[in-house]
């Protein structure tokens, strides 16, 4: 009976391994968090020696387990001597990109994981293209949360404790019928596609509500939201720091709500990679979250990254794609933090925003999370034509056909509407000849919306 009653323990943990997963995932996430969060609010403030030398002892751990046990790394075993590791060493292993690691995850996974026991993520496919990947299992949704939440105590006049609300004018897309907002955990989710002034009273009465002074978004939801207040004259004291990311912050975003608002706004760099995570603080200045990951810039100024954390598939010098604009001169920030500062800010890719047919402003951050759900997609292009509109081209894993654009069409309708929509098959998405990049959301109505 005891040998039945284990194999039927052990159908049932396989049956239910992801909810088991999600399960060990939280648990440890929000153990982490109490059990860290008061002594990373404090090595901010350590000084530089300090600093370097945790990033150099956690650098090496990194290292030493891809040597050991990730298959991409083994040949450099015999040719690093540890004893004398310092971060410079790190200009013996080759730089990687998405492209490499997409096509080979096999050798860069850790021998020690289980892959069918692993959590997966994945990128939200800027390029159109989701990349999948392996985070550690215990550690790396604490390590994130703990970072972000510090991130959000750099404000001028105000700091954020941990469990303080949180207004989030980002991610939130309600389908047809369902509320605007959405609470969790004490973040106040307001949906990001429908700033208008239809809805603009419900959107106050959620704030007020909340009690939060910060609101977090992407840099064009919360430049939208401030054209929306500035049109009807509306002004919110409450809020006493703006915080955004996943968009790279534009100066007509910036100069458009630091002058509304009078704060100014704390910009932050990441990746879904969660390799590493830079915080504008109060003075302007972007920091590197130092005990998180290493950041090197290239000839060409492309930010090059080395996580800090994930020993189960090691991110080593990692070509992000991102574009730094760097530092005239080493710089030492008022706010007496002794994270470094890589970079004064990011030369990176910007949507164009979209129009709904009653002339809601769109945000396309999270245009991105809608279309990586659809498997027969690899890659995606969206135009908005003159008329409202939308050209969507479409790069298929296999043929596509009238059923997969019917899924992208319910997949696009709750964040932009109702507009018309044409579709197109295509074997391949042409760059810009000048940029070498792809503008995956382009709107020809007008470049700038002010």
């Amino acid at each position: 009976m005891k040998e039945r009653g284990k194999d039927i323990v052990r159908i049932v943990t396989i049956m239910n391994l992801p909810f088991l997963l999600r399960l060990r995932r939280h648990i440890s996430t929000g153990y982490y968090v109490k059990r860290h969060y008061s002594s990373l609010l404090k090595s901010q403030f350590w000084s530089v020696d300090e600093l370097n030398y945790l990033q150099t002892k956690k650098c090496k751990h990194i290292v030493e387990t891809a040597v050991q046990t990730v298959p991409f790394y083994l040949h450099l075993k015999k040719e690093i001597d540890f004893s004398r590791f310092t971060l410079d060493t790190l200009t013996m292993f080759p730089v990687v990109n998405k492209e490499i690691m997409r096509s080979n995850p096999e050798k860069f996974l850790s021998q020690k994981v289980n892959p069918a026991r692993a959590y997966w993520s994945h990128t939200s496919g800027s390029s159109g293209k989701p990349f999948h990947f392996v985070l550690p299992l215990d550690t790396s949704d604490a390590f994130e949360e703990i970072v972000s939440s510090r991130a959000w105590t750099m404000g001028k006049d105000y700091q954020y404790s941990l469990g303080d609300p949180v207004i989030s004018l980002r991610s939130y897309a309600p389908k047809q019928g369902e509320p605007l907002f959405k609470v969790r955990k004490n973040i106040w989710y307001l949906s990001a596609f429908d700033l208008n002034k239809k809805n603009l009273d419900e959107y106050l009465s959620v704030i007020k509500r909340s009690q939060s002074k910060i609101i977090r978004g992407y840099a064009s939801s919360l430049y939208i939201f401030t054209l929306l207040l500035k049109e009807n004259n509306v002004h919110i004291p409450q809020i006493q720091s703006l915080v955004t990311s996943s968009e790279n912050m534009l100066p007509h975003f910036r100069e458009a709500i630091e002058s509304y608002w009078g704060i100014n706004v704390l910009d932050w760099y990441g990746q879904n990679e969660r390799t590493v995570t830079v915080q504008q603080c109060a003075y302007g200045n972007y920091h590197n979250n130092d005990e998180y990951g290493y950041i090197e810039l290239d000839d060409n100024n492309q930010i090059i990254v080395t996580s800090l954390n994930n020993d189960a598939m090691p991110f080593i010098r990692y070509a992000t794609g991102d574009i730094a604009i760097p530092i005239e001169k080493k710089v030492i920030c008022p706010c007496g933090r002794g994270l470094g500062v890589p970079f004064s800010g990011i030369d990176g890719r910007s949507d164009d925003i979209l129009i709904k047919p009653d002339g809601t402003r769109v945000p396309t951050a999270n245009i991105y999370t809608a279309m990586q759900t659809i498997e027969e997609i690899s890659q995606f292009r969206i135009c908005q034509n003159k008329n409202l509109s939308l050209t969507v081209t479409l790069v298929g894993n296999t043929e596509l056909n009238n059923e997969v654009f019917h899924k992208v069409r319910l997949a696009l309708i709750p964040r932009v509407g109702e507009l018309e929509m044409y579709f197109d098959s295509v074997k391949e998405i042409p760059r810009d000849r000048k940029t070498g990049k792809i503008k995956t959301v382009e709107s020809l109505i007008n470049k700038t919306i002010e």
